[in-house]
């Protein structure tokens, strides 16, 4: 069974939402999901390849994009090694600073620094609110940091509807991903969450 699904000027996360109904009713077949938003394309391919796929991207102009994923065929999974490398905990950033004023960027690149001297890395980090500004507009020494995180296979998600709120384009974003509530929400389901 072949379906195709509308996704365009759909808001964070009901693309990913409407694909994963999708799939799910499919036994077998090819889904095509139309989106018009670089975050759209972002997350439903995010979603795709985390469950196994391997989606593809076609640009169709007009800033819309067709992802088409084929469901129905075996796939070997690669044996998880997270276990091994990393802390099953997410940091979960609300902010760009911890505490106020000059100390509390002080304090954020400190803590986050020194994150990076653990033998074992968290899972992800997901910044929201006024997080999203040190992924997007953070100085050269927070963004390589980050940059640093990211090298080492800590996944970075950046809100994207924080993004939009704070009229900054995807564009903008210096390190990581753009996230969706469907990823975040699993991320602090599924994990021990540090919240700073």
């Amino acid at each position: 069974m072949n379906k195709k699904i509308d996704c365009r000027n759909m808001a964070c996360p009901q693309p990913v939402l409407e694909t994963k109904k999708a799939l799910e009713e499919m036994d077998e077949g090819i889904l095509e999901v139309l989106v018009n938003s670089i975050s759209s394309v972002q997350n439903v391919k995010r979603y795709a390849i985390n469950n196994g796929f391997e989606p593809k991207v076609e640009e169709l102009g007009n800033g819309e994009t067709l992802i088409t994923i084929v469901k129905g065929y075996e796939c070997a999974i690669v044996a998880d090694e997270d276990n091994e490398k990393f802390l099953n905990k997410t940091i979960f950033i609300k902010h760009d600073r911890v505490g106020e004023g000059e100390l509390g960027d002080i304090l954020m690149k400190g803590f986050l620094k020194t994150t990076l001297e653990f033998k074992k890395l968290p899972k992800n980090i997901i910044f929201v609110n006024r997080g999203v500004f040190l992924t997007t507009k953070g100085d050269e020494e927070m963004i390589n940091i980050l940059k640093e995180f990211e090298r080492r296979g800590v996944k970075i998600y950046s809100c994207g509807l924080c993004m939009n709120h704070y009229n900054i384009p995807a564009e903008e974003l210096k390190v990581g991903e753009i996230g969706n509530a469907y990823d975040t929400m699993d991320m602090l389901l599924h994990t021990e969450v540090v919240s700073l």
